[in-house]
């Protein structure tokens, strides 16, 4: 975002990882985890984790907020890390996170 430019509405999570052969099983648990913990934070919306048919070791993460603060109310909160501490040692390290506007369309970006 740049600077002087307003805050988004809803924004949406998207993290696509690859997880460690062998431990799918412990990295769902733990992903469990942090989606029970996040679903009682104020701002979260929702969670979704879908795999890969193409490739297994590969899977989606998308979590919706009501907007950009409270992502970031929710990565810096004391309990965060140690939750997400256990999913993550699951993964490769190729992970990649983007935070993503809900509902921005091309008109709308032409029209700001």
């Amino acid at each position: 975002m740049t600077a002087g430019a307003a805050a988004p509405g809803r924004v949406r999570v998207i993290r696509l990882l690859r997880v460690r052969e062998g431990m799918e099983e412990r990295f769902v648990r733990s992903y469990d985890d942090v989606r029970a913990a996040a679903a009682g934070f104020p701002g979260h919306l929702g969670e979704q984790l879908c795999r890969s048919l193409d490739d297994p070791s590969q899977w989606l993460l998308t979590s919706e907020w009501s907007g950009l603060e409270a992502v970031r109310r929710w990565r810096t909160a004391p309990a965060h890390q140690a939750l997400v501490g256990p999913m993550n040692a699951c993964l490769h390290d190729d992970r990649w996170t983007g935070v993503f506007r809900v509902g921005e369309t091309a008109k709308e970006t032409a029209d700001a």
